[in-house]
């Protein structure tokens, strides 16, 4: 049985939502711990959002441009 990872915004700060500047991968990429999977931005700074594990991107959540509340799962990884 594969394990699933829930990615949402590790340290939001005080920021309420983000926006969704760019998506580094696709549905099917396998990705190791550490890799770029989002660009986020909040009213004061760009970030990425990287793998916690390795794993294979299994479902995309968000399209670039959306802006999302910082509690929403952006994307799933299974290992």
């Amino acid at each position: 049985m594969s394990d699933r990872v829930e990615i949402v915004i590790q340290d939001p700060g005080n920021t309420e939502e983000v926006e969704i500047v760019g998506i580094e991968v696709k549905v099917g990429d396998t990705v190791a711990e550490g890799d770029a999977l989002l660009e986020v931005a909040t009213d004061k700074a760009n970030m990425d959002m990287e793998a916690p594990s390795a794993g294979t991107v299994a479902e995309i959540l968000v399209s670039e441009g959306d802006i999302v509340p910082v509690t929403q799962v952006l994307m799933v990884l299974e290992s």
